[in-house]
């Protein structure tokens, strides 16, 4: 075998081992625990179905400003931070004082701050049954 037969099927080898090894991390770090490092902010009953969550982020420090994430569900029982950590936020914003209030399908949220992200596709689950609410947002700029 010529020695450039060789290095092309080494290169090879070498570059697929190294595309396993790369998605093998990846996946495992998307598969263990939750995404964030968030402790849970408030929560509050927006309907007979429908709960708000609120987490804050914890990492970072003097450097890194405020992350809220706002979360629609059911009635989480148990440690609502894990069961929230494999949930998305329909919200992230750095103000934590959101106000949010639902009425039939429809759910308002007016907040002052900065808005990181926002999607009005939410869907959870209460009691068995699916829920797929209309979202209206009033952002209005920090003071």
């Amino acid at each position: 075998m010529p020695n450039s037969m060789v290095i092309k099927w080494g290169h090879r080898i070498v570059t697929v081992v190294l595309l396993l090894m790369v998605a093998s991390y990846v996946a495992y770090q998307h598969y263990t625990g939750p995404p964030y490092d968030d402790a849970l902010f408030k929560s509050q009953q927006l309907n007979e179905n429908t709960w708000l969550y609120v987490t804050k982020y914890q990492g970072g420090g003097a450097t890194v400003s405020e992350v809220y994430r706002y979360y629609l569900s059911g009635k989480i029982a148990a440690n609502p931070v894990k069961a929230l950590g494999e949930m998305s936020p329909f919200l992230t914003s750095d103000s934590g004082e959101a106000k949010v209030t639902k009425i039939g399908r429809l759910v308002t949220v007016r907040i002052t701050g900065r808005i990181y992200d926002f999607t009005n596709s939410v869907l959870y689950t209460s009691d068995g049954i699916e829920y797929i609410p209309s979202i209206e947002l009033f952002a209005y700029p920090p003071p």
